[in-house]
């Protein structure tokens, strides 16, 4: 990871995030790969109803960090550069520890309540078991089996991932704080690609035991809690190089600020409790209009698996397409208030631009493409498609409307924060709406429209409070090269021969060859189209232009 210079100035605010947003494109790739392979061992190598308890376990402990988080995470890329500004390293330091001190205590809490409650949550994850008809007794029983004697196991991943999560969002956002976007999306990519490699790992293992099946859930949960600990031990060696290059940044250029005594006012900066309560209810509410939680008011395993893979797939498209903004947006928001440069206008407009530029047209692909490419996976996942063309509309279309809501949080316009996040709770009324008329995509239907709702209300907002403006006239370039795009794919993915349900892996790998080569035709098509009726706006072209990007002047010429 490279290191700040040791004397002199920092570098400038337009260089790191050009840096920043360089390294989040260049690991685009990288990323994307590790997703492609993260989702096909899960879905190809685990059995439906052991993805389905494992998805159950993630939710749980996904529910339970909202909690323990205490809004810090959002928090800390705001509150990280400030505190280190007025105070320095020192100063940065008291907060981390301060926040790992009150989260450590929720978790205790945690842990009592997980003691307490043992037998109910083991004996909800048994009914979901039992309640799916659509599996053979037989394996209802071994997996029912297992649950009740490996309860424990259970648990005890839940809580070492809790922990170990407290460990990784703080490190994470401490890096983010500074544009560390090549040391952060390396551990990324390492967060994301070892757990399904360890689990797949343990799969293989089992098969030489003499009770495969078992021994593969318990090689799983095992790899579940192993591979975060590798990412945290990562982000920790690169947090205190990061830290230590600070410290001596501090010590070489401003000797009399390095020994300052730190104020008396405690170890957290002001507001930051109320910014974390802010926070934590954006956190809790994204979590009740997610995944995580839907897959408890589903009503049997298979749901469950289905559900979890359609939004994983999704997400996995969404997170490969939002890569380059990852870590960027709240930093510089955070420094363009503090008078670093620029104005939220113009970073306001270029990030909806790149947001446009990116996620139009991902959508478009991924709705015509979603159905051949998990038949392409395993027959078994076809029946989540649905819940892909439910999901992208609402999740793709909420993600571009975050860049208003990061705007409004930095600016600590809360109260339109609050009434956006209050708004997610729609989502309540909505599943007991939906789920009866549509079945699990009415679940998917309810927390995807919730989000849309809040996201809608945060970019109105932002357009009276701070004077943001969406770029439509580049938006509607967008769309109609998108459009132009969508009726290539359409008409190729309609000439692609049947798959067979039980077709090989040769033949599988054929058609995901062509489903390749659909996608990068309709790329090469989108970005044609856009250049014909305009391409990028002057200001991002000139931006593109000072950028060390690989294919810079292939770009320019496309674009």
């Amino acid at each position: 990871m490279a290191t700040e210079p040791t004397t002199g100035n920092p570098p400038s605010l337009a260089s790191q995030v050009s840096r920043a947003v360089v390294w989040n494109a260049i690991f685009v790739p990288l990323r994307m790969i590790a997703e492609i392979v993260a989702t096909l061992l899960k879905l190809t190598v685990l059995p439906l109803t052991s993805y389905g308890l494992l998805a159950l376990v993630s939710g749980a402990s996904n529910g339970l960090g909202t909690w323990i988080d205490l809004g810090t995470t959002r928090a800390l890329p705001k509150y990280i550069p400030e505190t280190n500004r007025a105070g320095g390293p020192r100063a940065v330091l008291r907060l981390l520890l301060a926040v790992l001190a009150a989260q450590v205590v929720v978790l205790l809490l945690v842990l009592g309540g997980l003691l307490l409650l043992y037998d109910s949550y083991l004996g909800g994850l048994q009914g979901k078991v039992l309640a799916d008809g659509r599996i053979p007794r037989a394996e209802q029983l071994t997996l029912v089996g297992f649950i009740g004697e490996f309860g424990w196991l259970i648990i005890l991943t839940i809580l070492i991932l809790l922990f170990l999560g407290i460990c990784y969002d703080m490190l994470m956002a401490y890096l983010n704080s500074f544009f560390k976007q090549r040391a952060w999306n390396s551990i990324a990519l390492a967060a994301g690609l070892l757990p399904p490699l360890l689990s797949a790992a343990a799969i293989l293992l089992s098969r030489l035991t003499g009770d495969p099946d078992r021994m593969a859930i318990i090689g799983v949960l095992i790899a579940m809690f192993l591979a975060p600990t590798i990412a945290v031990m990562l982000a920790g060696w690169n947090v205190y190089r990061l830290w230590m290059s600070d410290v001596r940044y501090w010590l070489a250029n401003d000797t009399a600020i390095a020994d300052r005594p730190l104020p008396p006012a405690g170890p957290l900066p002001a507001g930051f409790i109320r910014y974390c309560a802010v926070s934590f209810l954006m956190t809790m509410t994204d979590f009740l209009a997610s995944k995580s939680f839907a897959v408890f008011l589903t009503s049997d395993i298979s749901e469950v698996a289905l559900l979890w893979a359609g939004a994983s797939v999704v997400g996995m498209v969404l997170g490969y397409l939002y890569t380059p903004m990852v870590g960027v947006q709240v930093p510089l928001f955070t420094r363009v208030r503090a008078g670093e440069g620029g104005t939220l206008s113009g970073a306001y407009q270029s990030l909806a631009r790149l947001q446009a530029l990116l996620l139009i047209p991902g959508a478009a692909g991924l709705l015509l493409l979603a159905q051949p490419v998990l038949s392409v996976l395993t027959p078994q996942y076809v029946d989540a498609a649905p819940l892909v063309w439910v999901l992208v509309p609402c999740l793709f279309v909420e993600s571009m409307l975050t860049t208003a809501h990061n705007a409004l949080i930095v600016y600590e316009k809360l109260r339109v924060i609050v009434v956006s996040r209050l708004l997610t709770l729609s989502v309540a009324p909505l599943l007991l709406l939906l789920p009866p008329l549509f079945g699990v995509a009415g679940v998917a239907l309810a927390f995807g429209a919730a989000r849309v709702l809040a996201g809608a209300w945060a970019t109105a907002s932002g357009y009276r409070l701070l004077g943001l403006r969406w770029p439509w006239r580049f938006t509607a370039r967008v769309l109609l090269a998108s459009g132009v795009m969508a009726l290539l794919v359409a008409g190729l993915a309609m000439l692609l021969p049947a798959l067979p349900a039980n077709a090989g892996i040769m033949l599988r790998l054929r058609e995901a060859a062509l489903l390749l080569c659909i996608a990068v035709l309709g790329a090469g098509v989108f970005l044609v189209a856009l250049r014909l009726t305009g391409g990028l706006e002057a200001q991002d072209r000139a931006q593109l232009a000072n950028m060390r990007l690989p294919g810079r002047r292939w770009l320019l010429r496309m674009l």
